[in-house]
Order: C-alpha cells, then sequence, then structure tokens
C-alpha cells in the first residue's frame, strides 16, 4: 500500500477517467493516487499514465468490492478526492458511480476539504445523477465535501478501416 504522508492529498480515480484529456483532472503532483477498476486495457494503461499510481482491482457494480476498496481507503487514511467518470448513456454506469459515492462518504471526512468530481458523457443516465446530487448534496455540504458533475458532449465513435 501507498504510503500517505501528513498534507499529501489523496486521490481516487476510477479507470474510465483514464479516457479523459489528464489537462481535465488537474492532478496534484505529490498526490497518492490510487486508480480502481476492473478493464484490463484501462488498468495497464493506468500503470503507464501514472507512474507511482496504485492499482486496485475493483468492480464497481459490486458492492463487496465497493467495500474493500473502502476499507483499502480507510486503512491509508481516507481519501481527499474522488474523480469519477461513466458514459451517461449507461444506466448501470451511472448507478454505480452513485453507490461508489455513497460508499467512500466516510472515507472523504478526513478532511474539511474533500471534493467529489463526477465526469459523465451525456446520456440518458444523466438526469439520474442529477437528482441524485440534489439529494444528497445538503449532507455532503454538511461534510464539508464539494461536489462538481461535469456533462461532457458525447465522443464520435472513430471507424478503424
Amino acid at each position: 500500500m501507498a504510503s500517505v504522508t501528513s498534507g499529501q492529498q489523496v486521490i481516487l480515480i476510477n479507470d474510465a477517467v483514464l479516457n479523459l484529456p489528464r489537462e481535465t483532472l488537474a492532478l496534484d503532483a505529490d498526490a497518492v493516487i490510487f486508480v480502481a477498476g476492473r478493464s484490463l486495457v484501462q488498468m495497464t494503461l493506468a500503470e503507464l499514465a501514472l507512474p507511482g499510481a496504485q492499482m486496485i482491482w475493483t468492480d464497481f457494480r459490486q458492492s463487496a468490492s465497493l467495500s474493500a476498496l473502502n476499507a483499502t481507503l480507510q486503512a491509508a487514511g481516507g481519501v481527499d478526492r474522488l474523480i469519477l467518470a461513466a458514459d451517461g448513456a449507461e444506466s448501470e454506469a451511472v448507478f454505480s458511480l452513485m453507490c461508489a459515492v455513497l460508499t467512500f462518504r466516510p472515507a472523504l471526512r478526513r478532511r474539511r476539504d474533500a471534493r467529489i468530481d463526477l465526469i459523465l458523457e451525456d446520456g440518458q443516465a444523466v438526469g439520474s445523477m442529477v437528482e441524485f446530487l440534489k439529494r444528497i448534496g445538503g449532507t455532503l455540504d454538511l461534510d464539508g465535501i464539494s461536489t462538481e458533475l461535469r456533462i461532457c458532449d458525447r465522443r464520435p465513435v472513430q471507424a478503424v478501416a
């Protein structure tokens, strides 16, 4: 497990975030980064794109997997920032992010300036996320956890000839 020193930011990203341009993430240079996911390709690329990051094989659709990841984060002293991405056209993926927010909320109480960044490609499930954040936003604010939802345009699919 990565060693965390006082003052170091601890960031958890899911493997879907790796599809985003790196400059969108604004990662602190000395942050301890955990990458969680189940895509072999994405997790392999994460090792190359984020040297020093710790890879944690996690299925965000499984509560036992989220619970194990939460235990790892708690053992590291909690987390300061969640950066989670999904395709807003995939209801299951968006629902799994909602479950992740609820699961990791106790780990986010590490500092008063914790933050959740949710990045969704536009799609029919985005409305569900907006409603979810409206319902829990007040309690997150009380815990000192700020939340940002970014909705991106759908990327065109590139054909390979």
